[in-house]
């Protein structure tokens, strides 16, 4: 590596100042000299009010000609809540990572930018990387932390009967309602809180976290426990490496009750139809006593976490099978198939979780593979998790990092040389996977399983014990181009061979969201919305924690982390709209705020 000529810190603020005098004094080509010409960027709310990136410097251009005017950024520094300027121990060209801050018109940000040295440039160095996000409102106090005596603002309540009365809405209306109590609708509903908007979460499921503890018996979490903190609430130190289920429902529950969040549950939300006029949704919700109440919010948030509609493939004579077929959102644990034959539908994570379960409950699973699957050992996949694992690096710094990276051509390189390194680490298990008649993958452009996740959501699984069970032989794998069709008792081959089975679980995964918003929204608006999930053709994820084509509905959607990282997002656009402070015409449509000028992806 060649040697820096000049400090980190003294090259960090010759480029921030030249930065701001170019965005300040901006004319075209003012970013030439601090931008590489293959240089990105990623946006989150602060220049664009919406997800954005760019692919290249002129791209980069493109984007600030047309939001300057508007954003009007200024007061760029020096982060003095990160790390300082540092030169990044890697790479042939000496980089150095610098955190900063800025103001716009609107509110305050946080950025980071990667700076290469470049003695021909006249800061000496051009950004490889720049990463912005809007993290406050000007016009916005933040209700917490709350500093007021309770007893003295509210005499003669009791604290119980205060929050009761609160997350009635007996007297008023809620300003958003988020449908589904999971991990998006609770951080969404406490950032909400803290910038002082009225949420309501609504949740079919009895008790809170139920959407956790009723999934299947033998659920841990696969990411360690440093990617899936909450906002505002750290897991104590006595919390396992990998969560289970349970505990992680139970940790719902305190989350709602510490932040005092409106919460109702046994509540089902129905649907609604947006008076535009009025600028507002009249939403049904059946109630726990079976009536319909009407609710008028300004913004509905879609919180269930992905598609509630179960996929079920056309398999042909399944429909003859008279034993019972079971999705794997209503699969619950192993024991009901002890010393039974069960065909287990789809490779996937799901499918592979219910293989294991069965044979470890003293049943016999055989897997029917449809299509080719990405699979990783789990100490393999964590080396993509980086400063997430262990516990020492703090998550809002490797947040930062991480969402900055999330730029397509940017994951397309670094996804598939992890692949590479994958497929050597693993290359032991992948022969006795394919030695045991499973087909693998690696994705088209070998850019592995972590990008199978963003495009589709499943068709991969991080090897926890099912694939070591398949190399063993405990569990079979069967090929779905082998079958004839379903009968009565089993499974027909083409070979004439009949299968017998005492039950089907399918592990075929969920429709798009897509069928969810046509279901409580109606056609109309589920066309205008689109796909929900899957790259669009600016490289950001289809619908997800930004403005879609329809005013007041918003899709969160993904894990924890994706709702850690942007539901403080989600709530800080719903405030803005709500109180007139997104420009008009970054709502219009071929603004460049609502539609990328440069296909990434197509």
């Amino acid at each position: 590596m060649d040697e820096l000529t000049h400090t980190p810190a003294e090259i960090a603020r010759d480029w921030i100042d030249a930065f701001e005098r170019a965005l300040t004094d901006y004319h075209e080509g003012a970013l030439s000299d601090l931008f590489l010409k293959d240089a990105t960027w990623r946006d989150l709310v602060a220049f664009t009010w919406n997800l954005r990136q760019a692919p290249d410097r002129d791209a980069i251009e493109a984007i600030f000609a047309e939001v300057l005017d508007e954003i009007r950024p200024r007061d760029f520094g020096l982060d003095p809540g990160k790390p300082a300027p540092s030169l990044l121990p890697y790479g042939d060209i000496p980089t150095v990572e610098v955190f900063f801050r800025f103001e716009t018109k609107a509110g305050f940000g946080s950025g980071l930018v990667l700076l290469q040295s470049d003695q021909t440039a006249p800061t000496r160095a051009r950004a490889q990387s720049l990463f912005t996000r809007l993290d406050t409102l000007k016009h916005v106090a933040p209700q917490w932390p709350k500093t007021e005596r309770f007893d003295v603002a509210h005499p003669g309540v009791r604290w119980s009967d205060h929050i009761m009365a609160a997350r009635s809405f007996e007297d008023r209306e809620p300003e958003v309602l988020i449908a589904g109590g999971g991990q998006h609708g609770v951080m969404t509903a406490a950032h909400l809180a803290r910038v002082g908007v009225d949420a309501l979460i609504v949740d079919k499921h009895p008790r809170i976290g139920d959407a956790w503890r009723s999934r299947y018996e033998s659920l841990i979490l696969h990411q360690p426990h440093g990617m899936l903190y909450f906002s505002f609430m750290r897991y104590p130190e006595s919390f396992p490496e990998y969560i289970p289920k349970d505990k992680m429902a139970d940790w719902f529950e305190a989350y709602v009750s510490s932040l005092d969040l409106n919460f109702w549950t046994s509540t089902e939300f129905l649907g609604g139809t947006y008076d535009e006029d009025a600028g507002r949704w009249d939403a049904q919700v059946r109630l726990i006593d079976g009536t319909v109440r009407t609710l008028h919010p300004k913004h509905i948030v879609m919180a269930t976490g992905g598609s509630e509609t179960a996929h079920v493939p056309d398999l042909p004579g399944l429909a003859d099978f008279q034993g019972p077929v079971i999705h794997s959102k209503e699969y619950y644990s192993g024991a009901e198939y002890a010393g039974k034959n069960v065909l287990v539908v789809g490779t996937g994570t799901s499918a592979h979780d219910m293989a294991l379960d069965v044979v470890n409950n003293g049943g016999t699973a055989i897997m029917l593979q449809r299509n080719p699957v990405i699979v990783v050992n789990l100490e393999t996949a964590n080396q993509l998790y980086g400063d997430y694992n262990g516990r020492t690096v703090p998550t809002e710094l490797v947040d930062t990092r991480y969402l900055a990276g999330l730029v397509y051509p940017v994951m397309v390189r670094n996804f598939q040389g992890f692949t590479v390194a994958g497929n050597a680490a693993d290359a032991e298990l992948h022969a006795g996977l394919e030695a045991a008649g499973m087909r693998l993958t690696s994705e088209p452009d070998e850019t592995g399983w972590f990008m199978r996740y963003f495009r589709t959501g499943g068709g991969y699984y991080i090897n926890v014990g099912a694939s070591d069970a398949i190399v063993r032989g405990d569990i079979t794998v069967r090929q779905a181009e082998d079958i004839d069709r379903f009968v009565a008792t089993g499974l027909r081959m083409k070979d004439g061979q009949t299968l017998p089975f005492d039950a089907v679980l399918l592990g075929t995964g969920y429709k798009n969201q897509r069928t969810g918003l046509e279901r409580y929204f109606g056609k109309e608006i589920a066309d205008r919305v689109g796909d929900v999930w899957g790259f669009d053709p600016g490289g950001e994820i289809n619908n997800g924690w930004k403005p879609t084509a329809q005013p007041g509905l918003w899709m969160m959607i993904g894990g924890v982390p994706q709702a850690r990282w942007y539901s403080p997002l989600v709530a800080l656009q719903i405030k803005a709209e709500i109180d007139g402070v997104v420009p008009a015409e970054f709502k219009q449509p071929g603004h460049i705020s609502r539609t990328p000028q440069t296909v990434l992806v197509g």
